[in-house]
């Protein structure tokens, strides 16, 4: 059974006015278990339009959302109950940072949710152990945090509510390389030790070759692609007809096969990338 079901969801923003936008049409797809999904496509494809749906923070004009095979909207006054479990990690969260210490801000949404206090200074010290938070920050204001320090402790907020599936809208925006980096390695580190789904919005293909078990591609509200981020990639023409394309490395080693350099085809990281270099290397010692 999967976790999370999307059965023919459509959406509008403004209907009946001249605003009129046909924000998502008829998507449908299905999540399992402890998969990480990117959601990539062009500004205005209904990217973030779609991740408000799956917490309940939008409605759909029609289709429905399953989550462990009930509709999230069979009891609208349960709503609250759907967020607890599909977190949703807003792009720039820590300007929604507000507790008057790092340890309250993270202990606000368990507190919310009634949990016990030793429980919820269990959670608070495990995710922070998880992602980097240190323990000596705990009285400090978070706004006297560094940008990047900030952003770990909101997203540590979102972590400690223990939620099923987490969503990050743009998690790297604003980030140089390494903040990137360690943002990516957090994601990573935080479904190896809880076994959440992870959902992620980006613009950044590098960092979803990384990251994504598998890629869903939107277009102008419709459901383009959804598969593997190795069959996606390799769709070239696809994704260029709709405005979207590969990893920089991607791209380099096409240039390269191009000019008669044995090396391998489809290759999406600078990981795997340094590996093919290396055999072409070593071939090349061996000649």
């Amino acid at each position: 059974m999967s976790l999370l079901k999307v059965n023919n969801l459509s959406y509008a923003y403004s209907g009946a006015t001249p605003f009129f936008n046909d924000a998502l049409k008829d998507v449908s797809f299905n999540i399992e278990k402890g998969e990480i999904i990117g959601i990539i496509g062009h500004t205005g494809s209904g990217k973030s339009t779609l991740v408000q749906h799956l917490n309940g923070l939008l409605k759909p004009n029609s289709g429905e959302i399953l989550l462990e095979n009930e509709n999230i909207w069979d009891n609208p006054k349960e709503i609250r109950k759907v967020r607890s479990k599909v977190g949703l990690v807003f792009q720039y969260p820590e300007y929604q940072l507000f507790e008057e210490t790092v340890y309250k801000d993270i202990a606000f949404g368990p507190k919310n949710m009634g949990i016990a206090d030793d429980e919820i200074d269990k959670c608070v010290r495990d995710i922070c152990a998880i992602i980097g938070v240190k323990e000596e920050h705990f009285n400090k204001s978070p706004f006297d945090l560094s940008g990047g320090e900030k952003r770990r402790v909101a997203i540590a907020g979102v972590m400690a509510m223990k939620p099923e599936i987490i969503i990050f809208d743009e998690p790297t925006s604003g980030l140089d390389p390494k903040g990137r980096e360690d943002i990516i390695e957090i994601i990573k580190n935080y479904r190896e030790a809880t076994g959440a789904t992870v959902i992620i919005i980006s613009h950044n293909m590098e960092d979803m070759a990384v990251i994504a078990d598998k890629l869903l591609v939107l277009n102008k509200g419709k459901l383009e692609m959804f598969d593997t981020v190795e069959k996606i990639f390799s769709n070239r023409v696809k994704l260029n007809s709709i405005g979207l394309d590969v990893p920089i490395v991607t791209r380099v080693f096409d240039e390269l096969i191009k000019r008669g350099v044995d090396v391998e085809k489809d290759i999406f990281t600078v990981e795997k990338a340094i590996e093919s270099l290396k055999k072409v290397k070593a071939g090349d010692s061996n000649a």
